[in-house]
């Protein structure tokens, strides 16, 4: 059983203050997992994130969670602090990970990774960082059939309002409210 190290943790906080410290950012990303491949982009204002990947889009604003599925024609609604432990929650970073996970800091193939491995359940996470060693290059989680990758393909400040969620453009959608 893994145990967390103190450069485990250190490593995190570092990738934390790098994002912290854009503001307003976007990044574009690639989702790999069960043979597919799907493009997708986050971006984030504050306490603001619009996320889009597929047909799914996920609209956090102020204490709320949007989340579209188009091909089910369904909106959830839901309050946005339900998912604040999530683990990559880009509003709170790595915050809660220490209680949940223990962090260890490797170096494979000359790539600094953290390793998280679950203190109950669940499935290890790896975050490859880019050579600066503070931003994400990529996520895998899981392993064997179950695995899921996310390459970052672009990260950038951004200076665009993020979208709003609008009832409007999904008129005739089924709206399901959690909160």
């Amino acid at each position: 059983m893994a145990v967390a190290d103190e450069r485990g943790a250190n490593r995190l906080e570092r990738i934390s203050r790098y994002y912290s410290s854009m503001g307003n950012y976007a990044l574009s990303f690639v989702l790999r997992g069960g043979g597919a491949d799907g493009r997708g982009e986050l971006k984030v204002a504050g306490n603001s994130s619009y996320m889009r990947i597929a047909d799914t889009e996920v609209y956090v604003e102020d204490s709320l969670r949007y989340e579209v599925r188009k091909a089910a024609k369904e909106v959830v609604i839901d309050r946005a602090d339900a998912y604040e432990k999530k683990l990559l929650n880009p509003l709170n970073g790595f915050s809660t990970v220490a209680s949940n996970y223990d962090i260890v800091e490797k170096t494979i193939d000359g790539r600094v990774v953290v390793e998280l491995t679950p203190k109950k359940s669940g499935e290890v996470v790896r975050i490859l960082t880019a050579a600066d060693g503070q931003s994400i290059a990529k996520v895998q989680y899981g392993t064997g059939q179950s695995a899921v990758e996310i390459e970052i393909k672009e990260c950038k400040k951004s200076v665009n309002s993020l979208p709003k969620f609008d009832k409007e453009l999904y008129k005739g959608f089924e709206l399901i409210d959690f909160r």
